[in-house]
């Protein structure tokens, strides 16, 4: 039975003691409110543009899943899409020709089944195959597709690195400076939480009509175009803040990504780390100076929304009790990011940089 976005099993399908299996198929619709699978068309190429939005607990308005954060899983994924089309996720694409033919296949078994949607009709169709995932949860799972285009760069000792966006905006995106600052909080966050990248790929994909600022998928991160600046010479204040927001969400491959929190109680810490982090690789990372002096001058507009939000009715503890999962989306406040990592900060304060970096160190 599907009964408000779940599927119901009856206890009585199910055999105790043995493995179970459960096969579904499904057939969904695109979502215009910013989760689930999002669908976009640019009006200025009529080009159509995908993305997915899991966090907190959407991944189950795509497919079936057990949709919280400590039960992770390997995934794969196969796609079938329009030839000049980019599909992106947490893993690289490898098209391995045996499973692109049984895609081709299950795809044609498909569109005999749904013979009557004229959706499924591809021109050019192109099989993207990728490799199996690293154990992940479900909220940090991604899938974006579209024609979009990049910039790659890649560097000795870093794993393969690229920036998609738009084609037609492909133009408004200030690569060189993200690479630079992705590459800067790589390397800080190597030595101070003594293991590298821990994942083999990282992408960042400027998407349209983001919910947020940004979401940090393993290895596929989204970021809301209003960080593009189109058409504007921003200000260094303005840079400051979309770099504190990439190293911010690079830091989520660690905390939050590779250790993940058992239940939403803890998502503060998962954001107020995330939060904390971005500024002190900001104020100590190589290759980005320009930043350095200012850097904590803006972490007092974190403070300030902690302060803000502790003063109204709804405040709550920074750590504090989530019954269902459908609560987790209330706690990203100013709670959860500035209050706690206003508390992290004094933490980091007596405790010092080498005691912490050990601290880490040991903990991932």
């Amino acid at each position: 039975m599907f009964r408000d976005h779940h599927v119901h099993i009856p206890t009585t399908h199910l055999k105790v003691g043995e493995v179970n299996h459960l096969e579904l198929s499904i057939l969904n619709k695109y979502r215009k409110d910013g989760v689930g699978l999002h669908s976009y068309v640019d009006p200025t190429d009529n080009l159509q543009y995908l993305y997915t939005q899991f966090e907190a607990d959407f991944a189950h308005y795509v497919f079936p899943c057990f949709d919280q954060p400590d039960l992770k899983a390997v995934w794969t994924l196969s796609v079938l899409t329009e030839e000049e089309w980019a599909v992106i996720s947490n893993e690289h694409d490898k098209l391995v020709e045996e499973r692109a033919a049984s895609l081709n296949e299950a795809v044609a078994q498909a569109s005999a089944l749904f013979k009557d949607s004229a959706d499924l009709a591809l021109q050019k169709p192109k099989a993207h195959i990728f490799r199996e995932s690293d154990r992940i949860s479900t909220y940090i799972y991604a899938i974006v597709a579209g024609p979009f285009g990049f910039y790659e760069r890649n560097t000795e000792g870093l794993p393969p690195m690229r920036i998609y966006a738009r084609s037609s905006l492909l133009k408004d995106v200030n690569h060189e400076l993200m690479f630079n600052v992705t590459e800067s909080g790589m390397w800080f966050y190597k030595d101070f939480f003594g293991i590298a990248y821990p994942f083999r790929k990282y992408d960042q994909i400027f998407v349209p009509e983001h919910n947020y600022g940004a979401m940090e998928n393993v290895g596929a991160v989204t970021y809301n175009e209003a960080y593009m600046y189109r058409g504007e010479t921003p200000t260094l204040a303005k840079l400051l803040r979309f770099s504190i927001t990439n190293l911010h969400e690079l830091a989520h491959m660690w905390f939050g990504n590779l250790v993940t929190m058992k239940w939403w109680n803890d998502l503060w810490l998962n954001e107020s780390f995330a939060t904390f982090m971005s500024f002190l690789a900001m104020s100590r990372g190589p290759t980005i100076e320009q930043f350095h002096s200012t850097c904590w001058v803006t972490f007092l507009q974190y403070k300030f929304w902690g302060i803000s939000t502790d003063q109204l009715s709804s405040t709550h503890p920074i750590c504090t009790e989530i019954v269902s999962t459908d609560q987790a989306e209330s706690l990203f406040d100013g709670i959860s990011y500035g209050k706690g990592s206003a508390f992290l900060k004094q933490f980091y304060n007596i405790l010092g940089f080498e005691t912490m970096s050990k601290g880490l160190h040991l903990y991932f």
